[in-house]
């Protein structure tokens, strides 16, 4: 396995001798209750806390801090949006030929076209959470680092967040999220959960095996979204032979 970034011995806050694989080109999610140490970590994998004696990157991808983008919802500091995509494409120098195309580019991967134009103070929470995410990925890092990005969101509007994210994976982009609940979890495809308790990985693996076992999650202070609740239970009745994550797939375990 292809590793691109390593988490080794880390001492740090809630860590003792913590460590974590990033496998390339994968989704992770890292969750847990308050004070687990989700946040804290994303920011150790970003070089915003300081312990890069303890981060060991794969130097053919992650060339310099331009390769890894670090985002968490807050304010944007330009009063438009196209102010907002430009801003850092400028800071490298290109020209404006490039630019432009960049953030057209851009602007359709994140379903922005036709904000562009609009001012950041009439955009929905949903829309400002994009045109930050553009911000950060339009110069192609090969790291994303997404600080509980879906907080705010409504159900639909994570699931279709979380098809962007996958869009970018797909394209060769190592993304991980930090969560605070499960129920963007269950928008994924082939994502990696890890469960962090007090600085403690409890639970890692493939994420419909780490979801089955509902006693540890419980344990920890995370509920399962509803469709994976009741699957579980069912399936322990032997009534399902898998987890479902829509109501349309449960009717349809049930049928058979």
């Amino acid at each position: 396995m292809d590793v691109v970034v390593l988490v080794d011995n880390l001492m740090l806050g809630p860590f003792t001798k913590f460590k974590i694989e990033i496998p390339l080109n994968s989704m992770v999610i890292i969750t847990g209750s308050n004070n687990s140490g989700k946040s804290l970590l994303l920011k150790v994998l970003a070089g915003i806390v300081n312990v890069k004696n303890k981060v060991v990157y794969n130097k053919e991808i992650i060339k310099s801090d331009k390769d890894i983008a670090y985002f968490k919802n807050s304010v944007l500091n330009f009063d438009t949006v196209i102010k907002v995509l430009r801003y850092p494409l400028e800071c490298l120098g290109l020209d404006d030929d490039k630019i432009s195309v960049l953030v057209k580019d851009i602007a359709k991967d994140l379903k922005i076209t036709r904000l562009l134009d609009s001012k950041i103070k009439n955009l929905s929470n949903y829309e400002k959470l994009r045109v930050g995410l553009a911000s950060v990925i339009v110069s192609n890092p090969k790291l994303l680092l997404l600080d509980d990005p879906c907080i705010y969101l409504s159900p639909l509007e994570k699931e279709e967040f979380m098809g962007i994210l996958e869009q970018l994976r797909s394209r060769g982009m190592t993304i991980v999220i930090s969560c605070s609940s499960l129920e963007e979890v269950v928008y994924t495809i082939n994502s990696i959960l890890y469960v962090l308790d007090k600085g403690t990985i409890v639970s890692s693996g493939d994420m419909l095996d780490v979801l089955s076992n509902d006693s540890l999650l419980n344990k920890v202070g995370l509920e399962l979204p509803f469709m994976v609740d009741l699957s579980v239970k069912l399936k322990y009745y032997n009534l399902v032979s898998k987890i479902n994550m829509s109501p349309l797939g449960m009717v349809m375990s049930l049928w058979k």
